[in-house]
């Protein structure tokens, strides 16, 4: 009863379920992915930065107003006219004042530090484009990875079920044989043994596939879904191509993917950025033993209780500066600048060699698991033919259970290593598209 409920809900979820092609799963994981989200909103964040870098070179104004009241009050002397023609000297006292300013300042030369901010932001704006691109190509990578991977488990688990059903056929023929007298209790044990054994086979290949099924879930946010199965008639001519290459060969082919990556990987693009940052860093570093020079404006407009009108009254002044102290602090400066240029430099030339590695694994891999999995076809057909010879012999009485078992397990095992063998070439593909920096399957299916 436990066993038919299990077999309906799985039904009524199967039925519901929303079937999934590799490109729709890609479209919803750019929707929905919030590693991805996240590098949009940093593409944001850079473009202001590029703007406030800009506004560096645009002059600054500030409005000032201000009330004062003395206490005590301040006396000052003045001189009153008194017609026809008498000067006195009088006392005045001045209670307040209120005065309005405008104040605009304008660089004119800042050692270079206003351009060179400028490029830097610019060079920060391109690296987080490049990132958010690499994030993209990562993100759909890692969706045909897990999509791949998912079909995997489900073809394991349908071998693991195949697996089982054979177990169970066989311990069915041993059963009428043990009650025939045919077979000892040890033999029927054995069958029975092989039975449990795929039992457990199969538990652990359908959590393989529910948590394969969970990762590809939180990774596209899809739920309750049915995955469309791999076109295996799309790779045929692509794992042809590859079963003839030959190691050898390989070098030459090393170095054509080099080339691609060199153009498109956005890790190298930012490598390349980053230095040139680290150059303009140093340039700024230069420009603080250089002097500055500001061009300045500033007028004011005052009065006290003792007038009726405001006095206005304005300045112009171009004013330069020369660092002198801390010089050393400014050479300490200059020198860490040249440090991150080095360690930038020494990053290019790891990130170069790193992925001249991965290329020549991937490729290496591709090529070995094309010769694998051509291998464990034949493999497979011997190992069929093999377990249906011996399971007619067994039928006869000609051949023992543990033949029978073994010829099983060879079989299982072929197709294991036959299902294996394939998906594994399918995830190089993927993990290598993402180390060239191309996102359309076919280009990549092209270059073999």
């Amino acid at each position: 009863m436990k066993h038919i409920t299990t077999a309906l809900i799985s039904l009524v979820f199967y039925l519901n379920a929303e079937t999934v092609t590799l490109k729709q799963a890609q479209n919803s994981a750019l929707e929905k992915n919030y590693g991805y989200a996240i590098a949009k909103e940093n593409l944001a964040y850079s473009s202001l930065s590029v703007k406030s870098a800009f506004s560096g070179f645009l002059p600054s104004a500030s409005f000032t107003g201000n009330y004062i009241v003395y206490s005590p009050e301040v006396e000052m002397s003045s001189f009153k006219f008194t017609p026809p023609s008498t000067l006195s000297q009088v006392t005045v006292i001045q209670e307040d004042r209120t005065a309005f300013g405008l104040k605009i300042n304008q660089p004119i030369f800042t050692g270079g530090k206003l351009f060179y901010n400028y490029k830097i932001s610019k060079d920060s704006e391109e690296i987080t484009k490049n990132s958010l691109n690499s994030e993209m190509m990562k993100l759909l990578a890692d969706v045909e990875s897990q999509y791949f991977n998912v079909s995997e488990t489900r073809e394991l688990l349908d071998i693991a079920r195949e697996s089982l059903q054979l177990s169970k056929r066989n311990e069915e023929t041993a059963k009428i044989k043990f009650d025939s007298g045919l077979i000892s209790k040890a033999d029927y044990l054995k069958s029975s043994s092989a039975r449990a054994v795929s039992e457990v086979s199969l538990v652990n290949a359908e959590k393989g596939y529910e948590l394969a099924k969970i990762n590809f879930s939180n990774l596209t946010g899809l739920d309750n879904f049915e995955l469309v199965n791999v076109d295996r008639d799309h790779y045929e001519p692509f794992i042809n191509k590859l079963y003839i290459s030959e190691f050898s060969s390989a070098e030459d082919k090393v170095l054509i993917l080099k080339e691609i990556a060199l153009k498109n990987n956005n890790d190298i693009k930012n490598i390349r950025l980053n230095k040139e940052i680290s150059e303009n860093k140093i340039t700024i570093s230069k420009g603080n033993f250089l002097p500055s020079v500001n061009l300045s404006y500033s007028t004011e407009w005052a009065k006290t209780n003792l007038t009726d009108e405001y006095a206005n009254s304005g300045t112009v002044a171009l004013s330069a500066s020369i660092p002198v102290l801390p010089l050393y602090d400014n050479y300490i400066t200059l020198e860490k600048s040249r440090i991150d240029l080095k360690r930038s430099e020494l990053s290019e030339k790891q990130l170069l060699d790193n992925i001249s590695t991965v290329i020549r694994t991937y490729l290496y891999t591709l090529i070995s698991g094309s010769k694998q999995f051509t291998s464990s076809q034949v493999a497979v057909e011997l190992a069929q033919e093999t377990y249906t010879n011996v399971e007619q012999r067994a039928n006869s009485g000609l051949s023992t259970e543990d033949e029978l078992n073994t010829a099983r397990l060879s079989l299982i095992q072929a197709k294991y290593n036959q299902t294996s063998a394939y998906y594994s070439i399918l995830k190089s593909k993927s993990e290598l598209m993402k180390v060239l920096g191309i996102k359309d399957e076919e280009e990549i299916i092209k270059l073999f």
